[in-house]
C-alpha cells in the first residue's frame, strides 16, 4: 500500500474522486442506508470500527520512521549528490571519465534504488553494533546529560552574586540559550556531516563544547557567560551527539528499538551524574568555577572516546574535492532546508506541539530542584530530586517507545500528555515534602520526554512522504528552538516569592502546556486518520473492481462470494462517508476513530 499522498485536503479529495468516478458519493450513501435496514447506522459503524482495529499493516513502528529519516539524511543522498558533483568537475576530468560516465551513472542510480538490498558490511544487531549504541549513549551523556545539570548552576547563580549586574532572568536565559541552539543547529550539523564527514563534525563539536565550559569558568562578566556557557556550549551539542544518532540506526535491524533506548538513556544518566557532582563541587569550593571545569574535562574525555570508536556502517566517504563543491553543498542544503513542507497545517501544529511539550519539559527539569528548596528541602535533597527524575527517563523513554508501537504513536502520545498534565496539576502542586516529591520525580521523569522521542515519527505519519522528512525535521528543530529559549525565564517570571507556593503559577503553566499539546495532537490525529481512511478506501475499491469485473469470477459466484462483495460494498460506503462528509460531527468521529495510529 502506498504511503505517498499529498498533505493537502484537496489532493485527498481528488485522489478519491478523480480516479474512481463510478463511485459517486450519493450512490454510496444509498448503499450504506440500504444496508442499515438490517441494523442501525451506528451499529454498523461500530462493527466496521471493530474490523478496522484489526488492520495494522499500514502502521510503521517508531524505529522505522527514525531509520527512514537517517537514510535520507545520510546514505540515500550520496549517489545523487556524487552524480551531480561529477557533472561539475573540470572538462578535462570529465573527458578522462567519459568512457565510464554512462555505466557509472547507471551504477549510481542502481545504488540509490537498492542501497538497502546491497549489504556487504559488518553484521547487524551484534558485535560492534552494540559498541556503537554505547558510544552514542556516551555522546548523549556528554551533551544533553550535562545540560540536565544546569538546574544546579541556576540555583547557585540565583542565590549568589557571582556576576555583577546579572539578575535571575539572565541566568535563566543562559539555560534557555543552551537548549535553543542545541536544537537550532541540528540541521547545520547534518550539513557538516554530509560535507566534512562524521569525525570532523564530532571533533569540532567537542572542541567547541570543551572550550565553552573552560572559558565559562574564567568568566567575570555577564556577556562572557552568555557567549561561553550559553552559545558555545549549546551550539556544540548538535555537532557532538547528532553524528552518533545518524550512525546508530544503520547498525540495527531487529534490535533497533533496544539500541535507540540505550542511546537516549544517556540523557538521563548524565542528568543523574552531573546534578550530583556539580552540587558537590559547588558545596566544596564555594563557587561554580571548578564545577564548570569538571564539565569540560568529563564531557570532553567521554565524547572523544565515544566519537573516536564509533563509525558508520558501510560508509564510503566522498573526497573533499567533491563534498566541498558549491553544487554538493547547495544540493544537500536544499534537501535539509525547505519551508514548502509546512504548507500542511498539521505539520505546523506539530511544530507548535513540539515547542509546547519541550517548553513544559524544560520548566519541570529546571524548576523541580528550586521548588523543593522553596518548600523547605535542603540543596542536597533538591539535587536528589533532579537526579531521580533523570533516572526515570532512563527507564521511561524506552518504555514509552514500546507502548507507542503497541498502541499507536498518536494514541499513546495523546494519553501520555494528559497523564503528565494530571501529574503536574493534581500531584506536583500538592507535594510539599521530600517523601511525596520523590515518587513524583520518578513518575514525571518516566513520562515527560515524549517530545524528543516522537517528533520525528509523528512527522512521518503526517507527511507520509519520506522524501520530505529531512526538511520537516529541520524545520521542526528550528521552530522548537524559539520555544526553548525563554522556558526558564517564564518559570522565574511566574514565580511569586512571597506566596505559600512560589512556583504555583509555573506549575499551572507547565500543566497547561501539556494539556494544550494533547488538544493539538487530537486535531492532527483527525488529519492522519482521514489520510489513512483514504488509503484504505482506494485499496478496497481496487479489490472490489478486481472481483466484480472478472467474468469467470462472476460465473462461479456463490453465496459466500456474494456476501464478501456485499461486505466490501458496505465498507466502501462507510469509508466514503467518513472521508467526504464535512461536518463537525464527522470531524470528531475521525478525530477519535479508534484505530492504531
Amino acid at each position: 500500500m502506498s504511503h505517498h499522498y499529498d498533505a493537502e485536503s484537496s489532493s485527498l479529495d481528488s485522489s478519491v474522486s478523480d480516479h474512481y468516478e463510478p463511485y459517486m458519493f450519493a450512490l454510496v450513501q444509498d448503499v450504506f442506508r440500504s444496508k442499515s435496514r438490517q441494523g442501525s447506522e451506528l451499529s454498523r459503524f461500530i462493527t466496521g470500527i471493530r474490523k478496522d482495529q484489526e488492520l495494522s499493516a499500514d502502521y510503521l513502528p517508531t524505529v522505522d520512521a527514525e531509520y527512514s529519516l537517517v537514510k535520507r539524511l545520510t546514505h540515500n543522498e550520496e549517489a545523487r549528490t556524487e552524480r551531480n558533483s561529477i557533472r561539475s568537475l573540470k572538462p578535462n576530468d570529465q573527458e578522462r571519465r567519459s568512457t565510464n560516465d554512462s555505466e557509472g551513472a547507471g551504477d549510481l542510480e542502481q545504488q540509490s534504488r537498492s542501497s538497502d538490498e546491497d549489504d556487504e558490511g559488518p553484521p547487524k544487531d551484534k558485535g560492534f553494533a552494540w559498541v556503537v549504541a554505547i558510544c552514542t549513549m556516551l555522546a548523549t551523556f556528554s551533551t544533553w546529560g550535562a545540560s540536565s545539570g544546569y538546574g544546579v548552576f541556576l540555583s547557585f547563580y540565583v542565590s549568589s552574586d557571582a556576576f555583577a549586574g546579572a539578575n535571575q532572568y539572565d541566568y535563566a536565559l543562559i539555560g534557555g540559550i543552551v537548549v535553543c541552539f542545541g536544537q537550532m543547529f541540528a540541521p547545520v550539523s547534518v550539513l557538516f556531516y554530509r560535507v566534512l564527514g562524521p569525525f570532523y563534525t564530532s571533533y569540532f563539536g567537542i572542541a567547541l563544547q570543551t572550550l565553552g565550559y573552560l572559558l565559562a569558568s574564567f568568566a567575570t562578566k555577564r556577556w562572557q557567560l552568555y557567549c561561553t556557557q550559553g552559545f558555545m556550549v549549546g551550539a556544540s551539542f548538535s555537532f557532538v551527539f547528532l553524528p552518533g544518532t545518524l550512525m546508530l540506526p544503520t547498525w540495527f535491524d531487529k534490535r533497533r528499538a533496544t539500541a535507540m533506548g540505550i542511546a537516549v538513556s544517556g540523557s538521563g544518566l548524565g542528568g543523574v551524574f552531573f546534578s550530583l557532582v556539580i552540587r558537590r563541587i559547588i558545596a566544596e569550593t564555594g563557587d561554580q568555577r571548578w564545577a564548570l571545569r569538571m564539565c569540560a574535562f568529563v564531557t570532553g574525555f567521554v565524547a572523544i572516546i565515544a566519537c573516536s570508536i564509533m563509525k558508520p556502517r558501510n560508509h564510503k566517504p566522498l573526497p573533499l574535492k567533491v563534498t566541498l563543491t558549491k553544487e554538493f553543498i547547495l544540493g544537500n542544503a536544499k534537501t535539509i532546508f525547505s519551508a514548502s513542507v509546512f504548507r500542511d497545517y498539521a505539520l505546523v501544529l506539530l511544530g507548535i506541539w513540539f515547542g509546547l511539550t519541550l517548553l513544559g519539559y524544560t520548566l519541570i527539569l529546571f524548576s523541580l530542584s528550586s521548588y523543593g528548596i522553596s518548600v523547605g528541602l535542603s540543596a542536597f535533597e533538591g539535587s536528589i530530586l533532579t537526579a531521580v527524575m533523570n533516572a526515570g527517563q532512563v527507564i521511561g523513554r524506552p518504555s514509552c517507545g514500546f507502548m507507542a508501537d503497541k498502541f499507536g504513536r498518536f494514541n499513546f502520545t495523546i494519553v501520555n500528555c494528559l497523564v503528565v498534565t494530571i501529574f503536574i496539576l493534581a500531584y506536583w502542586i500538592n507535594a510539599a515534602s521530600f517523601g511525596s516529591l520523590l515518587p513524583f520525580s520518578i513518575l514525571i521523569g518516566s513520562t515527560m520526554g515524549v517530545a524528543t522521542l516522537f517528533c520525528q515519527p509523528l512527522a512521518s505519519d503526517i507527511l507520509q512522504d519520506m522524501e520530505k522528512l529531512p526538511a520537516a525535521w529541520s524545520g521542526l528543530n528550528i521552530i522548537v528552538s524559539f520555544f526553548c529559549i525563554g522556558a526558564e525565564v517564564i518559570a522565574l517570571a511566574l514565580k511569586e516569592d512571597e506566596a505559600a507556593n512560589p512556583y504555583l503559577h509555573t506549575q499551572i503553566f507547565a500543566g497547561v502546556c501539556f494539556f494544550s499539546s494533547a488538544l493539538l495532537l487530537c486535531i492532527m490525529r483527525e488529519k492522519v486518520v482521514r489520510k489513512r481512511l483514504v488509503e484504505r478506501l482506494l485499496t478496497e475499491r481496487t479489490l472490489y473492481d478486481e472481483k466484480s469485473n472478472c467474468e469467470r469470477y462472476l460465473k462461479e459466484r456463490n453465496q459466500a462470494s456474494m456476501e464478501e462483495i456485499e461486505e466490501k460494498e458496505e465498507k466502501i460506503a462507510r469509508y466514503e462517508i467518513l472521508v467526504n462528509v464535512r461536518s463537525l460531527k464527522f470531524f470528531f468521529i475521525r478525530m477519535f476513530y479508534p484505530i492504531k495510529i
